[in-house]
């Protein structure tokens, strides 16, 4: 009995405080639980969890609205902006999870750490249980680099079917976005995810890498894909974490050429040069496991090719202390003369304001990596063509949700907005 009443404790305190309960709350919660099972034993102690799970369910449904920030079309004074600003709202009226967004974290794995843990998790289960079915294609640069395509197995959709990219996050692959695939897949689109220099098990080729990607890799896969879905009625793209800000500058670079018809940045960063330069200030065990996973991914297995280009460099990078001093470390392997030339060039916020195509940016408030201090609403409301959705809970690119943790909000929402984005163009005739 005491056994069970400690464990009936330890379950109504823990999931009080995932729903943000006060000190004052929790204690009531566990006195009140305790009481109960005491009483009726274990009868009262499932009848005591399941109310303290319901209540904190109903609790992070009060707490959990989401918020939808975009430009006003009518304050739009350049025809183009105006243009894209009015098809952003016609995309929030065509998508009812626009129009009133509310993520609900899964009640039990609602923190940021353990929401986060969850996503993991089940990404190691995927790995264990799950045959990655997939065809690739690489692809050889000019200067001798690699990257590659992993497309989905997904023919049986027709030819006409719409096509989504993927742009992975900073250490990641095709393991790392299946469930986005699968997702995609479920919804009737193709899906592919576009691998960069030194990923997905191919080491890197040329001593050059960029540890927010290549929009000249990525403009060459987009071609590659062009060609081989020449029937497909819809291109977009979806960039996670560090491929959040490889879309942006894609995008941004590529202008009205871009064959992509709408995008997703998910969990960006905004402002490079300045974003991580405090996260080993705040969250100090995140900044030492990102530098432990740029220089283990980067470094570790191309030492010899990368000293062709700069021994100086190679030493530099494997000797930085922080995220944000390897990433200002690693312009002469991107092609650049300076920090200064680096950041020019590899900025999303440098970019932004040149995208003419409908896109989406996802940020929560509790994300450990892209802080919400770096978010930037007057950007995006001056830009006409972006929308930023804002949830209180999210973690990083985690946003599980259902009882089991077993959906993903951010799957979700990504294609609903892509979803209406397709309806709109084709309702305004864009």
């Amino acid at each position: 009995k005491l056994i069970l009443l400690d464990s009936l404790l330890q379950e109504a305190g823990y999931l009080t405080w995932q729903a943000e309960g006060t000190t004052l709350c929790v204690g009531l919660v566990v006195c009140g639980s305790w009481a109960i099972a005491w009483q009726l034993q274990t009868f009262g102690a499932i009848v005591s969890l399941s109310v303290v799970s319901l209540s904190c369910y109903y609790r992070l449904c009060q707490r959990n609205s989401a918020r939808v920030v975009h430009g006003d079309s009518r304050n739009m004074m350049d025809p183009v902006r105006q243009r894209l600003a009015q098809q952003i709202e016609h995309i929030i009226y065509l998508c009812p999870e626009l129009k009133n967004p509310r993520y609900i974290p899964t009640f039990w794995a609602a923190d940021q750490w353990c929401n986060l843990a969850l996503l993991l998790a089940k990404e190691r289960l995927d790995e264990y249980f799950r045959t990655p079915n997939y065809t690739r294609e690489i692809l050889t640069m000019p200067d001798g680099g690699t990257v590659s395509i992993d497309f989905a197995d997904d023919s049986h959709l027709p030819a006409t079917a719409p096509v989504v990219m993927f742009l992975h996050t900073v250490t990641g692959s095709y393991r790392a976005t299946s469930h986005f695939i699968r997702y995609a897949t479920l919804r009737g689109w193709r899906s592919c995810v576009f691998n960069r220099r030194g990923h997905a098990g191919i080491n890197l080729t040329s001593p050059s890498f960029n540890v927010m990607g290549d929009a000249g890799d990525t403009k060459a896969q987009v071609e590659f894909v062009t060609a081989r879905f020449s029937s497909a009625s819809y291109l977009a793209m979806v960039g996670l974490s560090a491929g959040s800000g490889l879309i942006l500058n894609y995008l941004g670079q590529e202008g009205d050429h871009t064959p992509v018809q709408a995008g997703c940045s998910l969990c960006p960063a905004y402002d490079i040069s300045q974003a991580f330069s405090r996260l080993a200030e705040y969250y100090p065990a995140v900044d030492r496991f990102l530098l432990y996973s740029l220089k283990k991914h980067f470094l570790s297995d191309n030492k010899n090719i990368l000293s062709t280009k700069s021994q100086a460099a190679l030493e530099n990078c494997s000797q930085a202390k922080t995220t944000h001093q390897f990433l200002s470390l690693n312009f002469p392997f991107a092609g650049c003369e300076s920090v200064e030339d680096y950041f020019a060039a590899n900025n999303p916020m440098e970019w932004i304001d040149r995208i003419v195509r409908p896109f989406m940016l996802v940020n929560s408030e509790d994300d450990m990596v892209c802080l919400p201090k770096n978010i930037q609403e007057d950007a995006v409301t001056s830009l006409g063509g972006a929308l930023l959705l804002r949830t209180k809970k999210g973690s990083h690119i985690a946003f599980n949700e259902g009882i089991l943790g077993t959906g993903s909000y951010l799957s979700r929402i990504t294609m609903d907005f892509l979803e209406a984005a397709r309806l709109s163009e084709k309702t305004l005739k864009i």
